[in-house]
């Protein structure tokens, strides 16, 4: 069945500003969310680190690209990964995207912060921001929104981490992400590398 998120006849997310070429796309994207995440912390206002929150950060950051912007994603997707050598995450199915993703909010508000070190603060963040990110709630700009989202909880949470650092990373902080989210054969300690230093920088 044809991906309802794609134009009928290319593979090129469907967006508010008509673009119908992946690299244009691509481009407008880039300068788009840039600008948007400028001021994002400002513009949520949502108080509590919840589901809602996700989805409000979304909104503000791809509304004015893509309809869907802010609403979870109502197809599974794949997506081939170099650091896999072509594999693919095991993301939420659709159906399991809210459990999934309040499961792991709830472990997040709920562990005491304040009585870890800045290594085992590092290490359990990074492991449940990674199993956020792996429930993959929106059918692109995950990685943007996560981080967005985990930069704002370790503000409100007294851990500061330097955003500019994660953003130069980026990159790398993907590939992380990617690294962290396969299953058995997880590894976190990259992540876990740059969200300490993140920390540390913060």
């Amino acid at each position: 069945m044809r991906d309802p998120y794609l134009y009928d006849d290319i593979d090129v997310f469907k967006n508010l500003l008509n673009i119908q070429d992946a690299q244009m796309l691509e481009q407008a994207e880039a300068d788009i969310t840039s600008i948007r995440l400028l001021d994002v912390d400002d513009a949520i206002d949502e108080k509590l680190f919840g589901f809602q929150r996700l989805l409000a950060i979304h909104k503000h950051i791809f509304g004015d690209l893509y309809e869907w912007a802010g609403a979870i994603r109502s197809v599974a997707i794949f997506k081939s990964e170099r650091v896999l050598g072509g594999d693919t995450i095991r993301y939420s199915h659709p159906d399991r995207i809210e459990i999934d993703c309040e499961n792991i909010l709830n472990k997040l508000n709920k562990t005491e912060w304040a009585r870890f070190d800045v290594h085992e603060t590092a290490t359990t963040f990074a492991r449940l921001i990674a199993a956020l990110w792996q429930v993959h709630l929106f059918r692109e700009g995950n990685t943007r929104t996560t981080i967005t989202f985990a930069t704002q909880f370790a503000e409100a949470h007294g851990f500061r981490m330097d955003k500019t650092l994660l953003k130069e990373s980026s990159d790398y902080v993907r590939d992380a992400f990617v690294k962290a989210s396969d299953g058995q054969y997880s590894e976190y300690q990259y992540l876990e590398k740059i969200f300490e230093d993140a920390i540390r920088r913060g």
